[in-house]
């Protein structure tokens, strides 16, 4: 079962007038928009209740009444300015205060469920297939691997092939944010290495580091001991998980090319 993207919850978060008769059938999704919409409610409520502090209020009238002296008898237009500039800096004020509280919050509240969550489920799809936690298909040939994600998830990803130093060992399914995704095992030179295929695109999965090389580009960070990179080719993300360096994971996924 394909479950629905982030960009299509986004359409539903966002009151667009789209049905996905899918919602209806699959208690996951269901779960996960239940979430969503919690959040969001969450901080609409926190940013309703914020209000500058007085302080920053009493600072800002002392400017303005400075700036209303100075202009006390120059006539109404200029009074009228500066009774506009007046509403002008309270608005700024208010919206100051806004985004010092909002952010952090933000923060708070998105990072552990976006961000690192996002990265910790990599590399514990990454654990969980060198400790045989999944239904592991043992087999070599890329083709075959491509065959088995197509016959289970209706999708043929791109399968990085046998040689330059590494070799294909073997694919399964897994969960990734309650979705099945696919993932596969190569045993390199630096250890073994995971490539876990995602619809989510880098951004949405914490990645903080962005670069090119050629034509390509390539997002990385890190989580606990292992280091991620990813790069993305149409509606996939290929994620390379492992212990070894950046520049190995970079390299391993350069070699992506299609299955014929």
């Amino acid at each position: 079962m394909i479950h629905l993207t982030d960009e299509q919850f986004e359409d539903l978060m966002q009151g667009k007038d789209v049905r996905f008769a899918h919602l209806k059938d699959c208690i996951e999704c269901r779960d996960r928009l239940s979430e969503k919409q919690d959040l969001a409610s969450r901080l609409r409520l926190a940013f309703a209740t914020v209000k500058p502090t007085e302080g920053l209020a009493e600072r800002i009238r002392r400017k303005l009444n400075v700036s209303s002296m100075r202009v006390k008898h120059t006539g109404e237009r200029h009074l009228l300015n500066v009774l506009f500039q007046r509403r002008r800096w309270l608005s700024l004020a208010s919206a100051a205060a806004v985004l010092i509280i909002a952010i952090p919050l933000v923060f708070f509240l998105a990072e552990p469920s976006a961000a690192v969550a996002a990265k910790a489920e990599l590399v514990k799809i990454h654990n969980d297939n060198l400790s045989a936690k999944h239904e592991f298909y043992n087999q070599t040939d890329p083709q075959k691997v491509a065959d088995y994600f197509k016959s289970r998830l209706g999708v043929s990803p791109i399968i990085l092939r046998s040689g330059q130093g590494q070799s294909l060992r073997g694919c399964c399914l897994c969960r990734f944010r309650g979705q099945i995704v696919g993932s596969y095992v190569l045993e390199t030179p630096q250890g073994m290495m995971s490539i876990v295929i995602v619809r989510e695109r880098p951004q949405a999965l914490g990645m903080e580091r962005k670069f090119r090389i050629g034509d390509r580009v390539f997002w990385s960070s890190s989580f606990a001991e292992h280091k991620l990179v990813i790069i993305r080719i149409g509606q996939y993300s290929y994620c390379a998980v492992g212990k070894g360096p950046d520049s190995h994971l970079t390299e391993l996924l350069t070699q992506l090319v299609p299955v014929p």
